[in-house]
Formats: structure tokens, sequence, C-alpha cells
């Protein structure tokens, strides 16, 4: 029998005007947090001051993991 879990995950993008890109939070700090971006096809993932960056949006995303097995 499986068992189906739910989850939800929620990413917030933001806009760095320093460097006109936009990326998505990686990590929250109280002073900084990692901000996860893609240039030129290279992933980039740098911790930035929080007042460095604006966020724009947030999207949630839930789906269902029914790959786990259990025995009843």
């Amino acid at each position: 029998m499986s068992k189906e879990e739910e989850h939800e995950k929620t990413i917030e993008f933001v806009y760095i005007p320093d460097e006109n890109i936009y990326g998505t939070i990686v990590q929250y700090g109280a002073w900084s947090s990692l901000i996860e971006y893609y240039d030129g096809g290279i992933k980039y993932t740098i911790e930035i001051p929080n007042d460095e960056y604006i966020e724009i949006d947030e999207i949630g995303v839930g789906y269902i993991d029914d790959t786990k097995e259990y025995d009843e």
C-alpha cells in the first residue's frame, strides 16, 4: 500500500537593482540572504545584504509524493 504525502514549497523572486538581475531566495538570513540566479547559462549563488534586493513576487507550489511504500 502507498501513503500519499502532500508537500508545499514557496519560491520568492527578487530583483537586484545594482546587478540588474532577477533571482530566487535560497535561504533567508537576519542581515543577508542567499540568492540564486542564472547569467549566460551559468548558475550563481551569492550572499547579499537584505537591503540590496527587492522581493517582487512569490509562487506557492504544492505536490503529492506517493513514492513511499508502507506495509499495513
